[in-house]
């Protein structure tokens, strides 16, 4: 249970090419899964690591392929080593465009978005940040309550940071390069949008929780039980052993499916569709070499809108290490 809610904690906080692109015209079939854990080759039943993918798009239309358009899929773990974060740096530079997802506010002097959590309505250096309108319409009451949570999801994102001794994905990526396009809501849309279907940072804990247990049951044979928490709680080497057992739990875990789609949800489903509209912007400007860096959670939703809104197929699949769970060779974990 233990597990399932640090599962459920982490979900909330998350979010080299090959030079040459299948020759066939045939479409493959789009993975699945975005996040998984790679055993050691000489001793299976190891770890190694926790990678994500990066999952290439190009036009069904050989002829429209043929002009060099692509779209790929960037899925992030927000939390990670360095060296991951690092690696996606200097792959971001390929693209003509990078759109990203924060929940955050647009600077008025076209500077950075401004993070939810470093946000004030008047700045140091006299600048503001223009007030929406649909703000002044809630209540104290859901304001309140819209900080509180994203509070909690703050504090989630640096607990699980410190506890896996891991880095913090908005401390390493350089949002400031020129390709850079913010690809997401305001905190006061995200509040609005939550709002209208009727959600809450309670109810989308809950729901997760609930699919999360279901889960539990559907993978019991595979999953990590509380026993391996308490395992890890007491091992000389807990970092680690933590590591692994968190890495297990994403790469059995898809919770966040049912999030997704039409019907989904305002932290998958909503925030895809900005995604997916400040994309579509981008190919109407011509741009050709694009890529989407979004928490992997979002993007069986998105692969989906590829396919079906703009008309892509899939062509290719890359990982990406962004957890080391290899075990350094001077410590032993004590089981």
């Amino acid at each position: 249970m233990k597990i399932l809610f640090s599962l459920i904690g982490f979900i909330l906080v998350n979010s080299v090419f090959a030079d040459e692109l299948s020759k066939s015209s045939k479409a493959k079939e789009v993975p699945d899964k975005f996040i998984r854990m790679t055993m050691n080759p000489k001793r299976p039943k190891i770890p190694e690591a926790l990678n994500t993918s990066i999952v290439r798009f190009v036009p069904k239309d050989d002829k429209l392929a043929k002009t060099g358009i692509y779209v790929d899929l960037i899925g992030a773990i927000h939390i990670g080593d360095q060296q991951y974060f690092q690696q996606l740096n200097r792959e971001f530079e390929k693209y003509d465009a990078l759109l990203y997802e924060m929940v955050a506010d647009k600077d008025s002097v076209g500077g950075q978005p401004v993070r939810f959590i470093e946000r004030k309505e008047n700045q140091s250096d006299g600048r503001s940040i223009k007030s929406d309108p649909i703000k002044s319409k809630k209540n104290a009451s859901e304001e309140k309550g819209f900080k509180a949570g994203m509070a909690v999801v703050g504090g989630m994102q640096l607990g699980a940071k410190d506890m896996l001794g891991l880095a913090f994905q908005v401390d390493w990526i350089d949002y400031s390069v020129k390709n850079m396009v913010h690809a997401d809501m305001s905190p006061e849309k995200f509040a609005e949008t939550m709002d209208k279907r009727g959600e809450s940072f309670l109810t989308l804990f809950m729901d997760l929780f609930v699919q999360g247990l279901k889960q539990q049951q559907i993978n019991k044979s595979k999953a990590p039980g509380d026993l391996a928490l308490l395992f890890a709680l007491f091992s000389n080497n807990r970092e680690l052993v933590m590591k692994r057992v968190m890495a297990q739990q994403f790469a059995e875990t898809d919770v966040l499916d049912n999030l997704g789609g039409e019907n989904g949800s305002a932290i998958i489903t909503e925030r895809n569709i900005v995604a997916m509209n400040v994309l579509r912007k981008q190919m109407d400007k011509g741009v050709k070499k694009i890529g989407i860096f979004y928490g992997a959670g979002h993007l069986s939703d998105m692969s989906r809108r590829l396919v079906n809104e703009f008309d892509m197929k899939f062509v290719d699949e890359r990982w990406i290490e962004a957890w080391d769970l290899r075990l350094s060779s001077n410590k032993k974990v004590s089981k």
